[in-house]
């Protein structure tokens, strides 16, 4: 007589603790950019067809005024991730290293998301209006022209809303360090990275005018880039000091 042996249960698959860290951030930033991406598209068709039974027609783009906002509400959750998380991200038995990796890998992502959306809104716009037979000029100064390519878009877009990200995070961290007065008083030096970038242009105000045409991109991504870095090493820097109230 033969006896079979009882079947044992596997383990439970354990996430490993780089997902399990990134798991909270990233979810924040995504359920969050859906929220606001939500609100820009309502926001956007009602003032569109607000403006056209209004005037008749709509010849610039509504979704482009969004880029602001795009820039400062990530900006704002970064610096609210920072302030909440890291005590319990530490309490929970992980280390600053992985807090560090998960919230720079989650403003990275949460930037590239919210390019991509902002520019595939601008130009689904953009083919509406051209369907309806309207122009969907850009009237900011800042973004390029209503024929641009969707290269020179992500150029645009990209590395400003990546850094406001990276901004915001440096604003959190310092704030947490320091206190209230000394983090306003840092805010030069925490938020100057993200206005910098943003005088990274060719308008005749920008920092770029006199450069051709064909460079002005490029420099802005670059530059753009470099401060980002600068930002990222000092969030960083302050990360590994930090005290953190486990109680």
């Amino acid at each position: 007589m033969s006896t079979v042996a009882p079947s044992v249960p596997l383990p439970a698959r354990v996430p490993s603790p780089a997902r399990h860290a990134l798991r909270m951030p990233l979810s924040l930033t995504v359920t969050m950019g859906a929220w606001f991406w939500g609100v820009v598209l309502v926001g956007a068709t009602v003032g569109t067809v607000v403006a056209a039974r209004v005037a008749g027609s709509v010849d610039v783009s509504v979704v482009a005024f969004a880029r602001q906002g795009a820039i400062w509400f990530p900006f704002s959750l970064t610096i609210m991730l920072v302030a909440t998380y890291l005590s319990v991200h530490v309490a929970a038995g992980m280390t600053r290293r992985s807090f560090v990796r998960a919230t720079l890998l989650a403003a990275l992502v949460a930037g590239a998301g919210h390019t991509v959306v902002m520019t595939v809104l601008v130009l689904a716009e953009r083919a509406v209006h051209g369907a309806l037979g309207w122009d969907a000029r850009i009237a900011d100064a800042l973004l390029p022209g209503p024929h641009a390519t969707v290269g020179a878009l992500l150029a645009e877009l990209g590395p400003v809303l990546v850094l406001a990200n990276l901004c915001g995070l440096l604003v959190g961290i310092v704030y947490l360090r320091t206190g209230g007065w000394w983090g306003t008083l840092a805010l030069p030096l925490t938020v100057g990275p993200l206005l910098l970038a943003q005088a990274l242009n060719g308008t005749d105000d920008g920092l770029l005018r006199g450069l051709p045409e064909a460079a002005v991109a490029p420099a802005h991504v670059l530059g753009t880039a470099l401060l980002g870095v600068a930002v990222a090493a000092a969030y960083v820097a302050l990360v590994r000091g930090a005290p953190v109230r486990t109680t």
